[in-house]
């Protein structure tokens, strides 16, 4: 009896620890969000400079990384917030890069 016991016990924890462990995960420290945001705008600031021609193929996947950063905290942001960084990093891209200002358009438009 005490084997079945222990059974449905193990079988419990089983199943509760993937479910806990996804809780929580897509909202969380807005301090820590706002940190991954600054590094990437660090980032492509390291960029901007009189040489960014050649640093094409850097913006677009930075600019690819900024979205998907965009998407995964538009909970917390809110679509108004999320649109408006889209926006607004796409207007400061647009002397260096405008494919991915395009695609930064384009991205804001679907919220």
């Amino acid at each position: 009896m005490s084997t079945m016991r222990s059974a449905k016990l193990v079988a419990v924890v089983l199943l509760a620890v993937p479910l806990l462990a996804g809780c929580g995960t897509k909202s969380g420290d807005p301090k820590a969000m706002e940190t991954k945001f600054e590094q990437l705008d660090f980032k492509l600031a390291n960029l901007e400079t009189i040489n960014s021609q050649y640093n094409q193929q850097h913006f677009a996947e930075l600019t690819q990384k900024y979205i998907a950063l965009v998407h995964r905290y538009e909970d917390e942001l809110g679509k108004k917030e999320a649109k408006r960084r889209l926006v607004e990093l796409g207007d400061e891209l647009d002397a260096f890069c405008l494919p991915c200002t395009g695609v930064l358009y384009i991205e804001a438009r679907k919220l």
